[in-house]
């Protein structure tokens, strides 16, 4: 599966910031490296776009948990899905079975969603004209070519996918930055570089906090609590904050399934 440590995807509008041009470039990279990586982990690592690249092989229809057509290349390659046979629960994995939806039989294979755009599908090194598939439910890429030809059933994972007998799919996954997370990021970034410039007027919240009354000062320890529920102190970005993950989860959902072997994704080379 694919581990994702930064964010992807994420351009800021500064425009507001009035601070912003007295920044040097190094401190506008600095503040917009970590505010996008705040921004996007406490919303819980649900936006931004990232390029993925998988080689997939599709899986025929089939009553045992195990295919031979493994392995599997894409991070989830194909999954297996239960199905009610006869009063028996069976784990099918398929490739090329007509469902309760489709008076046709389809021919897919299943990517790591959600899956935005296809940006590009070779086979055998050649590129697949668009109008040959489609995607279904941000997940299945489904061929649709009046030849009646399907997704190859495996291919050589030692060869690039430039070479004949491969398959790959290069794609756009994930969920686009809706405004509000631009806007979020945006202003948490303007503060991040008044406070890395020595800037006055910058809004990050202090630890240390000061009372003078009648002469005498006192000094006291803000407790932060806004920490603890995934909040950063500043009302615009904790708002939107709120607005997406509003129960302070880590990050989405998932959910495993002691059938599917690890898949592989391309992480280097073709």
């Amino acid at each position: 599966m694919t581990i994702r440590t930064t964010p992807c995807g994420w351009t800021l509008d500064t425009s507001c910031c009035i601070a912003w041009p007295d920044l040097t470039p190094a401190q506008q990279a600095f503040a917009t490296s970590v505010a996008t990586e705040i921004v996007w982990r406490l919303s819980g690592y649900r936006f931004g776009l990232c390029e993925t690249t998988v080689r997939p092989c599709r899986l025929p229809c089939t009553s045992t948990s195990y295919a031979p057509a493994w392995p599997i290349s894409g991070p989830l390659g194909a999954a297996f899905t239960p199905v009610l046979d006869g009063g028996q629960w069976l784990n099918l994995a398929c490739g090329r079975c007509p469902g309760d939806c489709s008076c046709a039989t389809l021919c897919e294979v299943i990517l790591p969603g959600p899956v935005d755009s296809i940006a590009e599908v070779l086979l055998d090194g050649a590129v697949v004209d668009p109008g040959d598939y489609l995607v279904l439910d941000h997940r299945a890429l489904v061929a649709r070519s009046d030849s009646g030809e399907c997704w190859p059933m495996c291919q050589d994972l030692s060869l690039p996918d430039s070479e004949v007998g491969t398959f790959s799919v290069r794609y756009l996954q994930g969920i686009p930055i809706p405004p509000g997370g631009i806007a979020a990021a945006s202003a948490l970034a303007c503060e991040f570089g008044k406070s890395c410039a020595n800037l006055s007027g910058c809004r990050l919240p202090r630890r240390v906090q000061s009372l003078t009354r009648e002469g005498v000062r006192l000094d006291f320890l803000d407790p932060m609590n806004f920490l603890d529920d995934g909040l950063t102190g500043l009302y615009e970005v904790d708002l939107w904050i709120r607005a997406v993950n509003p129960g302070g989860l880590a990050r989405g959902a998932r959910v495993y399934s002691p059938d599917r072997r690890r898949p592989r994704t391309v992480t280097s080379g073709g």
